[in-house]
């Protein structure tokens, strides 16, 4: 009777794995609406593939300044190969995120249940990351994080399991997993700090692990980092000054005091759903939830400190202030990282709900706050799966080629070929290499214009919203050139598309203009 009911069990919750897959690939396109960093790291994919080398830069930026290096390498890699596999486009890309994230959260459910030896609690750990927007969000969009994530929990788990029988070899594939990451993204810098900060921990509090531990990870991913670098130069011999020039823009060589006063700030943005470009759900709930799974967390520590599991669950809270140390050390308060701190905070919600005395209140907690957090998600996600990617780009099919050259929104990316759209970002560097902006036009060739309602809005509003497309300090030249030398050939709204500012986006609808470039005078032929 028990293995009948157990195989019921099993079967239901591969239903339910089904429905979840089912579901999320339903809207993979839809949910989170396609932002520009997307076409953006898959573009530069497409170029180094066509290329056949990993020391090009992105084609559609020529004025716009960009420096190769290996810090991505391993991302552009698997982006590459979706490509082949897949296709060129948002699905594609999309994809590979997606199936990271099931990845998370086969781990969520190992490192769950390894720290709590009970099946049940892993599950929940697992139900409430899948069902919360966050990691949702950043499982389907294609960006590095949810891969960032990914190597962040199996580390953990990996580390955790071994931590009774722990050899030095488990220390040379854990520097060498972080290390290996580096490839991903410069989050792996975040993601490094956990594991130094949990050695330390098993080191002098634990007395679990000795100092030759935690100096075996630490030359290791030294070492990988060293590669990464010497690789870089390889492809940029001024690696070191120019990846600082671009840091700069976004304040990661200010002082570690002024980074810090920011965080405030970074949450505040996160709790009101405020960003500038970046879609930010609203996680409010999260923001009581954290909180008071942390303090129960923190008593149930406090109450039995000899406690291994509690030795557990005090390296998994550990882990989220390292995470936070870490984001503010780089100072970047990226949206999109947060998600980094999730997966973490949802074991201690397992572990503060197990606080409750009687099962019924555990099972009626749990039941509440999975309900809440499905809601929430539904209430996030409603207003976008109407939208359709695919329906913007058919709009602009109707009046330009794929292999027809373009000034264009790089969200539009997708749909031409390599090499023919140029983004609005390399207008701010006119005056730079002493163009105008008739110049630029006739020097690239460009046939079409595809332009959106959202730069006279950035202009009406300036200089507010320069940080999107810098200065527009060529927006009359601009205007000019396109009464005078452009004819409408195409208009079409989209609530979604029209405009990049996430607070304005989906508030109504935005007009996207299709200009084709009349033949250029003699004086410039």
């Amino acid at each position: 009777m028990i293995n009948y009911i157990d195989k019921d069990k099993k079967y239901t919750l591969y239903f339910f794995i089904v429905i979840y897959i089912s579901i999320n690939l339903m809207y993979l396109k839809r949910f989170p609406f396609v932002h520009s960093d997307e076409p953006w790291l898959s573009g530069l994919a497409r170029n180094m593939s066509e290329s056949t080398s990993f020391s090009v830069t992105e084609a559609f930026f020529d004025l716009y300044i960009r420096n190769p290096h290996a810090i991505k390498i391993f991302f552009h890699s698997m982006q590459i190969l979706f490509m082949k596999i897949f296709g060129y486009g948002i699905q594609s890309f999309r994809l590979l995120s997606f199936l990271f994230g099931l990845l998370v959260l086969y781990y969520q459910y190992k490192l769950a249940e390894f720290i709590f030896r009970c099946q049940k609690k892993a599950y929940l750990a697992v139900l409430f990351l899948a069902l919360d927007v966050q990691f949702i969000y950043a499982s389907h969009f294609a960006r590095q994080e949810i891969i960032v994530l990914f190597v962040l929990i199996y580390g953990l788990y990996y580390y955790i399991k071994n931590i009774e029988n722990h050899k030095s070899k488990h220390d040379v594939l854990i520097g060498t997993i972080i290390g290996l990451s580096i490839g991903l993204h410069p989050n792996s810098f975040v993601i490094s700090l956990p594991f130094g900060i949990i050695y330390l921990y098993d080191i002098f509090v634990c007395k679990r692990l000795k100092i030759k531990n935690f100096l075996i990870y630490v030359v290791i991913v030294s070492v990988f980092a060293a590669l990464f670098i010497l690789l870089s130069l390889s492809f940029d011999t001024g690696f070191f000054s120019n990846y600082a020039a671009y840091g700069e823009q976004f304040d990661i060589l200010a002082p570690v005091t002024s980074k810090f006063m920011e965080v405030k700030e970074f949450y505040l943005k996160l709790f009101y759903g405020i960003s500038g470009t970046y879609y930010t759900p609203n996680i409010r709930i999260q923001f009581f939830i954290f909180p008071v799974a942390l303090v129960a967390s923190l008593y149930k520590i406090w109450r039995n400190k000899k406690s291994h599991d509690n030795q557990k669950i005090a390296a998994i809270i550990l882990s989220i202030i390292a995470v936070n140390a870490g984001i503010i050390l780089i100072g970047r308060y990226n949206q999109t990282s947060i998600v980094l701190i999730f997966p973490l905070f949802y074991i201690l919600a397992v572990n503060a709900l197990w606080s409750l005395r009687r099962y019924y209140y555990k099972r009626a907690a749990a039941s509440i706050l999975a309900t809440v957090l499905c809601g929430f998600t539904i209430y996030n996600a409603l207003p976008y799966i109407n939208s359709s990617y695919d329906n913007y780009l058919k709009e602009i099919s109707k009046a330009v080629k794929k292999d027809d050259k373009v000034l264009a929104n790089l969200n539009a990316e997708y749909y031409f070929e390599n090499g023919k759209i140029f983004d609005y970002r390399n207008l701010a560097f006119l005056k730079e290499n002493n163009m105008n902006f008739e110049d630029y036009i006739y020097s690239r060739e460009i046939k079409y214009i595809v332009y959106p309602e959202e730069m006279d809005f950035i202009y009406n509003q300036r200089p507010k919203w320069d940080g999107l497309y810098g200065e527009l300090y060529y927006y009359e030249d601009m205007q000019e050139f396109i009464k005078n030398s452009c004819t409408l050939v195409y208009e079409f709204s989209d609530r979604v598309y029209g405009m990049r500012i996430a607070r304005y986006i989906n508030t109504r609808d935005w007009s996207i203009k299709i200009y084709r470039v009349d033949h250029p005078p003699l004086s410039k032929l």
